[in-house]
C-alpha cells in the first residue's frame, strides 16, 4: 500500500477516536477530578506502550522529554477547557487546531495565500460566535484556545522529529513525560478519589490504552509520510464525529448561533483542504527498530552519504 494513503488512513481512524475524547472525558469528570482523569490517562498509555518500547538513545530521550512538555499543555489545557464546555463546542474548538497549523505555515514557512488568511480568519470568527452561545464561563473557551495554539505547535515540531526515531519508543517516552506532570498535578487529590477510579476504571483504561496509547502512535507513524499540513487535515473530520457522538451518548445539540459558528468553522477548514498540499518526500516507517538514526531528507543528504 502506498505509505502517503496509509497515513492518511491512520489519520482518519484517529479523528473517529478523537471524536470520542470529549465525550469520554466529560463522562470521567462526572466522578473524578479533571487532575486524576489527566493523570491516570497517561499513566496508562505509558504502561500499555512501555514494553514495546526499546532502550532510548539520547537524543530520542532529547526529543521526547522536548515535546513531552509540550504535549503536557496539550493536553491539560483541553482537560481543563471540558470542564465548563459541552462536548459537541469542544470538539469543534478542536478541529481549530488545523487553522493554527495553516496560521503558523504561513508566518513561519512563508507559503502564504489569501485562501490560507480567509481560512484563518473565519475559523477565529466561528470560534467567537460559539463561546457567545450559551452562558458558559468564557475562561473555559480561552483555555481550548491555548489547546489549539500548543497542539498546532507540537504537529509542526512532530513532523521534523518523528522520523528520526522509533516509533514506539517515542511515543512511549513522551507518554511518560505527561504520566509525569499529571500525577505531580494530582497528587493531592489521590487519596480522597480511591473509591471513585475503581467506579470508573473501565472509562479511564478506554482513555489510557485507545484515546492516548494508540492515537499517538497512530500519530508519530502517519507524520513520518506525511506533512503537519495533511496531518491537520484530520480535523475536519474529527468535530463531525465529535458531534454526532455528543448527541447519541449525551443528547447535546446546537442553538442556532452554535450552528452558524459550526459552520464557519467548517468553512474554514473547507477553504484549507481546497489549497494544494506542498510536495513532499516521504521517509521509511520505524515502528519497531534496532537503529535510531538520523534519516536523510534531500538528494544533497544521499550524496554526502554515498
Amino acid at each position: 500500500m502506498d505509505k502517503h494513503w496509509l497515513g492518511m488512513g491512520f489519520l482518519a481512524l484517529m479523528a473517529i477516536i478523537l471524536g470520542t475524547i470529549p465525550v469520554a472525558v466529560k463522562q470521567a469528570m462526572l466522578s473524578i477530578t479533571p487532575e486524576i482523569e489527566f493523570a491516570l490517562r497517561f499513566l496508562i498509555g505509558a504502561l500499555i506502550l512501555t514494553p514495546f518500547a526499546r532502550r532510548p538513545s539520547l537524543a530520542l530521550l532529547r526529543d521526547g522529554i522536548g515535546l513531552g512538555l509540550l504535549l503536557a499543555v496539550v493536553f491539560a489545557t483541553a482537560t481543563i477547557g471540558l470542564e465548563t464546555v459541552a462536548a459537541n463546542r469542544a470538539s469543534f474548538f478542536f478541529a481549530l487546531t488545523m487553522v493554527f497549523v495553516t496560521a503558523f505555515t504561513m508566518i513561519f514557512r512563508g507559503r502564504r495565500s489569501w485562501r490560507q488568511a480567509g481560512a484563518t480568519a473565519l475559523g477565529f470568527g466561528g470560534m467567537v460566535v460559539m463561546s457567545w452561545q450559551t452562558g458558559e464561563p468564557v475562561i473555559g473557551n480561552v483555555w481550548l484556545l491555548v489547546y489549539g495554539v500548543a497542539d498546532a505547535a507540537y504537529t509542526i515540531c512532530l513532523e521534523s522529529v518523528a522520523p528520526r526515531h522509533d516509533a514506539m519508543t517515542f511515543t512511549a517516552v513522551q507518554l511518560w513525560v505527561v504520566a509525569f506532570c499529571g500525577v505531580v498535578w494530582a497528587w493531592p487529590e489521590l487519596p480522597q478519589q480511591w473509591v471513585a477510579i475503581e467506579a470508573s476504571w473501565l472509562l479511564l483504561l478506554y482513555l489510557g490504552v485507545i484515546a492516548t496509547g494508540l492515537l499517538m502512535l497512530l500519530q508519530i507513524a502517519a507524520q513520518r509520510w506525511i506533512v503537519a499540513e495533511q496531518a491537520a487535515l484530520l480535523f475536519a473530520l474529527e468535530p463531525i464525529c465529535g458531534g454526532l457522538f455528543a448527541f447519541w451518548l449525551l443528547g447535546e445539540v446546537f442553538s442556532a448561533q452554535g450552528w452558524l459558528g459550526a459552520v464557519m468553522i467548517l468553512g474554514a477548514i473547507g477553504l484549507i483542504l481546497k489549497e494544494p498540499p506542498p510536495v513532499v518526500e516521504t521517509v521509511p516507517v520505524i515502528l519497531f527498530s534496532g537503529v535510531d538514526a538520523e534519516l536523510p531528507q534531500d538528494d544533497s543528504e544521499l550524496l554526502e552519504i554515498s
